[in-house]
């Protein structure tokens, strides 16, 4: 079968080189699904549909570079090409399943010298058939630019093919596949430590926002394992509700963007081994707290820090206090703004959202190096994206494009609950996603200045220094 099967292929690759020139772009296109389709049915190759589906995507891209660089330096004659034999690269994704699958033990250079030789012994059986014509340069260019390129492109396709870690590293940077549920699920395998073995009993926990979404699943889970868990939130008929449906959890009222509200909080609370820092929210239009805050950044930024400082100052945080600040996704794309932070101005409220997002997450950093942070855990961490009743009323276009890919509340919760209960040392200052330390930074650009950090940290305190005394 498998012979058969190499027998057909190498037929269909003569057809693609001689014939498809003549015929319709879509003919070739429709050959090229029905072979790839019909491996699929026959051979049931290992890799799931959509990382298949996703293979013969990339290994068509992977030859539009190899083909228009060719045709760009003037190897080849672009005349003499046709576009319909970029249909050769994802027919190559049938070999990968079970022929090339026993090349895995192969040494990496091997595999190189096997791909090098194979590309271009195929790009001059094109030029010595008549599918392609020289550039003026001949046919070293060609021989050596495509060994080049299948040196490097064969080994790290079969690695990234049957290599699941490379393969998921892959996804991850496609965002995609990363912060929905696919992505849980697929991070879940690496996850060494059941939760629901851990035990948080004689611990008590505080969660903001806790009364719904993301912040009642870290209540439920935490109080679940054994802790005493304190949650907050402006809905009072939201929180008792919680609070009657779960043991070991109480509910107070608590507005975070009210800063005279929450030092009222700090004094009546008893100390506390586990903070989550959740309270969040969207409003439609610019408003402002008393001390003339624009809200989100006043309850998000402002107002945690102003909890936890408090805390601090009361003797109210335990000496190993973990602190985990709940940021979003949502700040990658965002650089740090300062001007619009506190003031409000040309309010939107999605990019208000990240700009606080991305100001917790370098609060955060900077709080973690300060001396009488020393004593306490701090990091902040992103849930990815989650089906919540805020996000479907914040985007809605978003929400509805994407909705049956959102994780579930529990699923964004989980890293949530896992760094405030792991027996495992956290690393203070750092940013988590799915249990594992991430960058919060795509590129440079993003990465705040030393100016910009200073004066961050410096207004927050300035604006609380008040509430302190």
């Amino acid at each position: 079968m498998i012979l058969f099967k190499v027998v057909f292929l190498q037929v269909a690759w003569f057809l693609i080189v001689l014939k498809s020139a003549q015929y319709n772009s879509l003919v070739t296109l429709a050959l090229c699904l029905l072979v790839l389709a019909g491996n699929y049915v026959v051979f049931s190759p290992d890799a799931s549909k959509r990382k298949y589906w996703l293979f013969s995507i990339l290994f068509t891209l992977a030859g539009l570079v190899l083909d228009g660089l060719l045709i760009s330096f003037n190897v080849i004659d672009s005349n003499s090409y046709s576009i319909t034999y970029l249909g050769l690269w994802p027919i190559f994704v049938c070999y990968y399943d079970d022929i090339f699958k026993k090349f895995l033990n192969v040494r990496s250079v091997y595999l190189g010298l096997l791909g090098g030789f194979g590309g271009a012994i195929a790009y001059w059986s094109c030029v010595k058939l008549n599918a392609l014509s020289l550039g003026e340069a001949g046919a070293a260019p060609l021989l050596g630019a495509t060994f080049a390129y299948w040196f490097l492109f064969f080994p790290g396709s079969i690695h990234m093919y049957h290599g699941t870690k490379l393969w998921d590293r892959f996804l991850d940077k496609t965002i995609l596949f990363s912060f929905d549920k696919i992505g849980f699920n697929r991070h879940k395998k690496y996850f060494d430590e059941n939760l629901d073995n851990l035990n948080l009993q004689n611990k008590s926990a505080l969660v903001t926002g806790g009364t719904s979404g993301i912040g009642a699943e870290v209540a439920g889970t935490l109080a679940n394992l054994g802790a005493s868990v304190t949650v907050t939130g402006r809905s009072k008929d939201k929180g008792k509700r919680f609070a009657n449906e779960h043991d070991n959890t109480a509910f107070i009222s608590l507005d975070m963007a009210d800063w005279s509200e929450i030092s009222n909080f700090c004094d009546k609370v008893d100390a506390l081994d586990l903070i989550a820092l959740n309270a969040g929210g969207m409003p439609e239009d610019v408003k402002f707290n008393d001390e003339g805050v624009e809200f989100q950044c006043a309850s998000q930024l402002v107002g945690h820090y102003l909890l936890i400082e408090r805390l601090r100052r009361k003797g109210k945080l335990k000496q190993g206090a973990r602190i985990v600040w709940v940021s979003s996704g949502g700040m990658y794309l965002k650089e740090l703004d300062l001007q619009k932070l506190f003031s409000g101005k040309d309010y939107d409220k999605v990019d208000t959202y990240a700009n606080v997002k991305r100001a917790q997450v370098t609060l955060v950093e900077e709080l973690a190096k300060a001396s009488e942070w020393s004593e306490y855990s701090m990091v902040s961490m992103h849930p990815g994206w989650v089906d919540t009743g805020g996000l479907k009323e914040a985007l809605p276009k978003f929400y509805k494009l994407i909705g049956n890919r959102l994780r579930s509340a529990m699923q964004g919760a989980d890293t949530v609950a896992w760094l405030l209960s792991t027996n495992k040392e956290l690393e203070d200052g750092k940013f988590y996603f799915d249990r594992s330390t991430v960058s919060p930074y795509i590129s440079s650009k993003y990465n705040p200045s030393k100016e910009q950090r200073e004066k961050l940290v410096g207004k927050v305190k300035e604006l609380v220094a008040l509430k302190l005394n």
